[in-house]
């Protein structure tokens, strides 16, 4: 395969040495993605063979969750990848945007990083560098597949080529700030020991920080100076989800960060599987225990029913509920002066169905 074959777009992005295009292949019209190695890594020879290594481990490994390898080749001396062209966004530009992931949709996003990162490691690859600016949102109608009910597909990215072992062997990328405290705040603390003997355990360790900062909006650990940094990564114990402000309180899903944020590798989840069947388990956690929204409305005797409903569904974050998050409702009814006041009643049973009875509003509201 040649990189002529291929006309070359717009960048889609880049990272510490390496660039990615959008590109079209000559022959079928296709849409693909071109990974390049940036001009400032295009003399390392270790570079080279870690991207042609990359396209060897891409190749031998199918999953629905992570970003396929349609092909390789060499501009001359230069390696490139060619792979499936995604639409959408990276996890990273979302949380910029966001902040955090409501618990509904972060159920099904990190089963499906799960599921990418065990069909990784039952193909002997380990990722080393899991974060979400390699967590890409592929977009359901865009080719990228779906992770259910339109919401997009998870697809676990960018194999191979930055690790710690870059980072402390050059000292030019020490000097790059932001590629440090974006790739350091994921990584395993035995991943500032040794590059090298770092095994399945320290993907399960990314995921757990990605858990982390997508329900609390930060990292578990936080610290201006890289020393400290390392120190606390080393030394420290993750503060729980649910001390952090705001966060979801819930003890299983707090005893599952903490496994995964172990120091000691002998002591996280075993493997990605484990990992994805404990999940799956406090999956329901995640629903009963998903913060509430606070709907108010005003509305008539006789058509109370239809007016709630408009209401839920005009409610900033209703929509994104799943069917057993918990509805705090103002209700008010308006009196002979045509004044309202306040009644506030939270459910007991924390479905959205059991907020709207199919006869007349009981008298407590």
């Amino acid at each position: 395969m040649l990189l002529e074959h291929f006309d070359l777009g717009a960048p889609l992005g880049s990272g510490a040495i390496a660039r990615v295009y959008e590109a079209v292949e000559r022959k079928t019209g296709r849409s693909v993605a071109i990974k390049v190695l940036d001009d400032s890594a295009r003399n390392s020879s270790e570079l080279r063979e870690r991207m042609t290594r990359e396209a060897r481990l891409l190749s031998s490994l199918e999953s629905p969750h992570v970003s396929r390898l349609l092909g390789h080749g060499w501009d001359g001396d230069q390696p490139f990848l060619v792979l499936e062209r995604l639409e959408g966004e990276t996890l990273a530009e979302l949380l910029r945007r966001e902040g955090r992931v409501s618990t509904a949709r972060l159920r099904d996003w990190i089963e499906q990083l799960l599921i990418g990162v065990r069909d990784c490691h039952r193909a002997n690859i380990i990722h080393r560098d899991i974060k979400p600016a390699n967590i890409f949102l592929a977009a359901a109608d865009a080719g990228g597949g779906s992770g259910g009910r339109g919401e997009p597909a998870v697809k676990l990215i960018d194999f191979g080529v930055a690790r710690i072992a870059d980072l402390v062997s050059e000292g030019s990328a020490l000097t790059n700030t932001h590629h440090i405290l974006g790739s350091v705040g994921y990584m395993a603390p035995e991943q500032f020991e040794s590059a090298r003997n770092v095994g399945p355990a320290a993907d399960v360790y990314a995921v757990g920080v990605v858990i982390f900062r997508c329900l609390t909006g930060r990292l578990p650990f936080v610290s201006r100076s890289l020393l400290a940094f390392t120190r606390l990564k080393c030394e420290g114990t993750a503060p729980p989800v649910s001390s952090v402000a705001g966060a979801i309180r819930s003890e299983p899903l707090d005893a599952l960060v903490a496994r995964a944020l172990e120091r000691d590798p002998e002591n996280r989840f075993a493997s990605a599987s484990q990992m994805l069947e404990a999940w799956w388990r406090g999956g329901a956690a995640l629903e009963r225990e998903a913060p509430g929204v606070e709907i108010d409305v005003t509305f008539d005797e006789d058509e109370w029913v239809n007016t709630l409903a408009e209401s839920v569904a005009q409610t900033p974050g209703a929509g994104a509920l799943s069917p057993s998050a918990t509805l705090r409702v103002a209700v008010r009814f308006p009196d002979e002066d045509g004044e309202t006041d306040p009644d506030f009643r939270r459910p007991t049973d924390s479905s959205i169905a059991a907020a709207q009875p199919s006869q007349d509003p009981p008298a407590d509201t």
